[in-house]
């Protein structure tokens, strides 16, 4: 400490006859990496606690829209839509729209896309996926998909919209050796005929370990809305 008090009084002493602008010069020639650190250093500080305090940290909806370069994610035409709708406040919560993911759920290779989209679903993030419809049916072979047939936790989503439902068999006999209903068909709706996330068809499926049943529900209902 003493070093410091003698090191900081001779630079006192230095700057003690300049003018305002001689002595910002120095100050800026010869401190200036110290000024810039100190400045990252606050900015990190300030940013973190602003993250930490202001931004939600839960969910209402998390949507991955697989497989599409149409602009559908966050504070999109569609997200908009979809959150006044539901009346969601996303200063409380999150409604996360994802439309950066892309794999071929019939491969077996490696797909960061793919790792991060168990990873979704295996966290119990996800709540719902769309894709193509036989793309849909590929992924609900693999289990990730949750039986919509399942009362205690899909509810009434098989009868409500029996008409639309799509099946797969499991690739886990032990489950299943019967079709099972994994998705619901979406090709007639919005997103396909105004928002275009696909050319020709759409499924919707339910994330096997889906957080929010009744945002989804909900997210259903407007979609289905848009053509009325």
């Amino acid at each position: 400490m003493d070093v410091l008090r003698v090191y900081f009084a001779e630079e006192k002493k230095k700057i003690a006859g300049m003018d305002v602008r001689a002595k910002a010069e120095y100050i800026w020639e010869y401190y200036k990496l110290w000024i810039i650190g100190i400045t990252c250093a606050l900015a990190a500080v300030i940013g973190f606690t602003v993250h930490f305090l202001v931004t939600p940290r839960e969910n209402w909806f998390y949507a991955v829209f697989a497989n599409t370069y149409a602009q559908a994610g966050e504070h999109s035409q569609f997200w908009d839509g979809f959150v006044e709708y539901a009346g969601l406040d996303v200063k409380e919560k999150n409604v996360v729209f994802n439309s950066t993911c892309y794999f071929d759920p019939e491969s077996s290779g490696y797909n960061q896309y793919y790792n991060a989209f168990v990873a979704y679903v295996d966290s119990g993030t996800m709540d719902i996926v769309t894709m193509e419809t036989e793309d849909l049916k590929a992924l609900g072979k693999k289990g990730r998909l949750m039986d919509l047939s399942n009362k205690e936790i899909a509810g009434t989503l098989a009868e409500k919209y029996k008409d639309r439902l799509v099946y797969a068999v499991p690739n886990d006999t032990e489950y299943s050796t019967d079709p099972v209903p994994v998705g619901i068909d979406l090709s007639d709706t919005c997103l396909v005929t105004e928002y275009h996330l696909y050319e020709d068809s759409c499924a919707l499926g339910l994330s096997a370990l889906a957080p929010h049943v009744g945002q989804a529900e909900v997210f259903l209902e407007y979609v289905l809305s848009r053509e009325e």
